[in-house]
Formats: C-alpha cells, sequence, structure tokens
C-alpha cells in the first residue's frame, strides 16, 4: 500500500492510499469557465419568469475519486460559501453527474425549503489527456440550482409555491484566461 500527498486548490491537503489494483483513483483539478446568464422563478402554476443576471467566473474544481465509480466534486459555490463538495458518480456518457437535495422544514409554520443542485460535467473534448497534468483542462457541462418554498412558506393571500431555477453553463477557458496549469 503506498501513500501520496495531493495538493488540491484552496490548499487542501488529502492523501490518498491505493491499493495497486487497476487503475489509480482520478484525482485532478481542473478550470472551467462558469456562465450564469439568468434566474428564473415560478409562482403557483404561473409561467416561469426569467431575470437576467449575469456572471461569468473562472472557478477551480477538483475531482477526487473516493471509491470506484464515486467522485467528489469540490470548489463549488453553494449556501453563502466559496468552496463546498457534492457527491457524485459516472453518468451514462461517461462523464460525471452530482446531485445533492436538502430539505428543511419549520415545524410550528409548516414551511418547506427544498434546494436541489444538479451538476452535469465531462472532461473538455480532446483533453483527456492532460487530466491531471494541467489545471488548466475543463469541465464542460451544466448545472440547475432548484429552490422551491412550499404555499406555507408564502405571506401572500393566496399562499403559492415558489421555485426559484438558477441554470450555470461549464465551458472551456476563453483566450483571455488567468489560469495557470
Amino acid at each position: 500500500m503506498m501513500r501520496f500527498p495531493m495538493m488540491l486548490g484552496g490548499g487542501a491537503v488529502l492523501s490518498l492510499v491505493l491499493c495497486g489494483c487497476g487503475d489509480p483513483p482520478l484525482v485532478a483539478s481542473f478550470t472551467s469557465r462558469i456562465v450564469q446568464l439568468e434566474t428564473c422563478r415560478t409562482v403557483g402554476e404561473g409561467t416561469e419568469g426569467c431575470v437576467g443576471s449575469e456572471q461569468i467566473a473562472e472557478r477551480r474544481l477538483d475531482i477526487v475519486e473516493a471509491e470506484t465509480g464515486l467522485f467528489w466534486l469540490y470548489g463549488l459555490p453553494r449556501d453563502g460559501v466559496a468552496n463546498r463538495a457534492i457527491l457524485g458518480s459516472r453518468d451514462n456518457a461517461g462523464g460525471f453527474l452530482f446531485v445533492d437535495e436538502r430539505e428543511q422544514t419549520n415545524a410550528a409554520s409548516g414551511c418547506v425549503l427544498t434546494t436541489r443542485v444538479t451538476v452535469s460535467l465531462a472532461v473538455e473534448e480532446g483533453r483527456a489527456a492532460d487530466v491531471g497534468v494541467n489545471a488548466c483542462v475543463a469541465l464542460v457541462g451544466r448545472s440547475v440550482d432548484t429552490i422551491t418554498s412550499s404555499a406555507a412558506c408564502d405571506q401572500n393571500v393566496p399562499p403559492q409555491q415558489v421555485v426559484q431555477t438558477i441554470r450555470r453553463r461549464f465551458e472551456a477557458l476563453g483566450p483571455d484566461t488567468t489560469c495557470e496549469p
């Protein structure tokens, strides 16, 4: 059994234990351009209304294979924290699928707040050989954050369920990148 210390983005140190059987676990840093163009909201049975909220960021992400077929994605901004982790697996196309859903209930009011994050990513086309060697390889794909508050959370009359949806694209880096391998 061999131990390899690995430095991940954000200064976290990880020690991996490799058993020497099969392919070594995936441990790699990536840098993606994340684009959010709008935030959408649906009240009750109404139609979805969207407002522009353009945000573009270059973000370092790390994928660490926890065990065969299970992966941690580090570096997602969520819940007001800049660097969160989410557990996922391979999807049916050879990429990665990360899903996290949490529910909070206020016993006094009956208000239920559900937050669901779905992230579907793949390694940038033509760059698989650079994974683990060059952190400027991008993860490309999309993410959808859905925040649902039950009618019991609404102070309006009549109270209605509210769904907020935030969609983002993960893209390859542009020519103006600040990424350093």
